[in-house]
């Protein structure tokens, strides 16, 4: 089984099994591992972020390229038509082609479904909280209490940064429709896991392993 080691003594012909010791493995550093159900490994920090009280990148759906904040890119309509995403008709694929968390991390990070941020709200307490000057939701697992900070990164509409402080807005790999993807949304108030919005705007994201 994974994580049992076997102790065992060679008596001339053959190894004999004298023991065997169980090993809890440590979470891949960066990731916190929270005892899911499904075993999903959460990372501490945003995609194109070092720690977890920076906002990182910003992404359109299904667009492995970021742009930081203040870099004047255009989150509209015009500018999507003409991006890779903008072809998906369907969930993203785990791949660099479109998956930006595995594009920008490498493997096997990816970009969790919107299946994934349910399972997350469902067994964590999260509290709107302000760390190191940076507003948004810490979600700390009721199974074996450890927790990951989520900024209130905020989102793009256009070349517009809206909502820093006060909303988290992070892309899910889940198609909703040919204009609309599911993200995980959330203010002081509370947590949407399976919102959906347009493809186009430009949100931060989060991944897991």
């Amino acid at each position: 089984h994974a994580n049992t080691i076997l102790v065992m003594n060679y008596d001339g012909t053959q190894f004999n099994v004298i023991g065997i010791q169980s090993q809890t493995a440590a979470a891949p550093t960066g990731f916190v591992d929270l005892a899911l159900p499904s075993g999903l490994l959460w990372c501490e920090h945003n995609v194109g972020a070092a720690t977890p009280y920076e906002h990182g990148l910003y992404f359109s759906w299904g667009n492995v390229i970021g742009h930081a904040e203040g870099s004047g890119y255009d989150f509209s309509d015009a500018v999507y038509a003409e991006t890779p995403g903008a072809a998906l008709t369907g969930n993203i694929p785990v791949n660099g082609t479109y998956d930006l968390a595995r594009h920008n991390m490498g493997a096997p990070c990816r970009l969790p479904t919107v299946g994934e941020y349910q399972e997350l709200n469902n067994n964590c307490d999260s509290e709107w909280t302000d760390e190191d000057g940076v507003a948004g939701r810490r979600f700390t697992s009721r199974i074996n209490g450890n927790s990951v900070f989520f900024p209130a990164s905020g989102y793009y509409n256009g070349t517009t940064l809206i909502s820093r402080g006060s909303y988290g807005y992070f892309w899910s790999s889940s198609y909703h429709s040919a204009t609309n993807a599911y993200y995980l949304h959330f203010n002081s108030g509370g947590v949407g896991p399976a919102n959906n919005n347009n493809r186009r705007l430009g949100f931060t994201a989060r991944a897991v392993q």
